[in-house]
């Protein structure tokens, strides 16, 4: 009984398979269609979105697909599915391909709109059946439509405000004193502000020390200086820029009442990144200088220049700042300064920050020093987009 049922059961099964396989071939057909229809379109979900992905092949043979969202200085960043948010070296890019509507900037500043394909030798923008080619170094900027419509409205309301808003920067100060068999009070502080919309940048900065000594029982003042000053820099082209500068100087100990140097000149963008960014300048100043002793000097001089910023980590951050100003009255006269700062981030908006400067002057007034050198450290306030977000 037990052995009879399972068999019977198996061959009225397989007959009716049977019947089913040769005489309603259509219904059988008919119950697969729901499955084959789903795989279908699954497949062909799988392969538009191959198709209409963003693709950039590396010179090395590695290719990373995904959404361009922009390429910008030496940068080119992909939102991928798997990996986040990739920023990739453009100068490692062997071919880029961008099959929705993008904002492309060229280096004369025209703008163009279309699908992309850059290779080595061509970069040619498409839209509405017809296409632009231009060389793959004209292509400065690259933007997603949202981020071209972003970019868009951050320029409409930065000009809105006018220059005293969208500013960001550090400010920093210390404080230290001995008391005893030495009595002294030191204060330092600093300011860095910046200001910088697509074509051009506004920058300030000044920095204060001052050293009282009261161990002899009068107060003694062994350092007092302050530096101030301004630039403002235009680009000209993807590289090159002009600048016009203003700087300010007062030291007490070198018997300096004012130093007025006037300047401009053009800058080279040698590398502009996120992580890092080098300037180098050449141009020209007048300085103007007057001293507690009576007297006063103006002269023209070169200015050679370097501003460096490096992000080392995610926390700290590393700036610099040097400048030669050989003299062209006085033959043989040259003036030094050099500006660099270390900061390590706390939290989004507080850091720690070591800030050193240095003034040197080949021929300075009377018996003072050729060289005045100012270390400080503290506490560091960051403001606007130059918080750590």
């Amino acid at each position: 009984m037990y052995l009879n049922t399972p068999m019977r059961l198996l061959k009225h099964s397989k007959n009716r398979f049977r019947l089913n396989h040769s005489t309603n071939v259509f219904k059988k057909t008919i119950t697969m269609k729901p499955n084959s229809y789903l795989l279908a379109i699954v497949l062909i979900l799988f392969f538009s979105t191959l198709v209409s992905a963003d693709s950039v092949v590396l010179k090395n043979g590695d290719r990373v697909t995904g959404k361009i969202v922009k390429k910008d200085a030496d940068l080119v960043t992909i939102q991928t599915e798997a990996m986040g948010v990739v920023k990739i070296k453009w100068s490692a890019v062997s071919q880029a391909v961008v099959d929705d509507l993008a904002s492309v900037t060229l280096a004369d500043g025209k703008i163009l709109e279309g699908t992309i394909v850059i290779s080595a030798d061509s970069a040619q923008i498409s839209a509405s059946g017809s296409t632009v080619t231009v060389a793959p170094k004209e292509v400065s900027v690259i933007r997603s439509k949202d981020e071209q419509v972003k970019f868009e409205a951050d320029a409409r309301r930065t000009n809105a405000k006018g220059i005293f808003a969208f500013w960001s920067g550090t400010v920093d100060m210390g404080f230290s004193m001995t008391s005893g068999n030495s009595d002294t009070r030191s204060f330092s502080g600093g300011f860095k502000g910046i200001r910088e919309t697509p074509k051009n940048r506004l920058s300030a900065y000044a920095n204060a020390l001052q050293v009282r000594n009261f161990s002899t029982g009068t107060v003694r003042i062994t350092a007092q200086s302050v530096w101030w000053g301004a630039r403002y820099d235009a680009d000209i082209k993807r590289k090159w820029f002009g600048f016009a500068s203003s700087d300010f100087e007062y030291n007490k100990p070198q018997k300096l009442d004012l130093r007025t140097v006037l300047g401009g000149g053009i800058g080279y963008h040698a590398v502009k990144g996120d992580k890092a960014s080098l300037d180098f300048t050449f141009g020209g100043t007048n300085n103007r200088e007057s001293f507690s002793t009576g007297l006063s000097r103006n002269s023209a001089e070169l200015l050679i220049g370097q501003d460096l910023k490096m992000r080392i980590n995610n926390r700290a951050r590393l700036t610099n700042r040097f400048n030669v100003y050989p003299n062209l009255s006085n033959s043989g006269a040259v003036r030094a300064l050099l500006d660099a700062s270390l900061q390590t981030d706390l939290n989004s908006w507080l850091g720690w920050h070591v800030t050193i400067g240095n003034r040197y002057n080949n021929r300075p007034v009377t018996a003072t020093e050729k060289n005045d050198f100012l270390m400080s450290t503290g506490l560091r306030v960051s403001f606007g987009k130059n918080r750590k977000r």
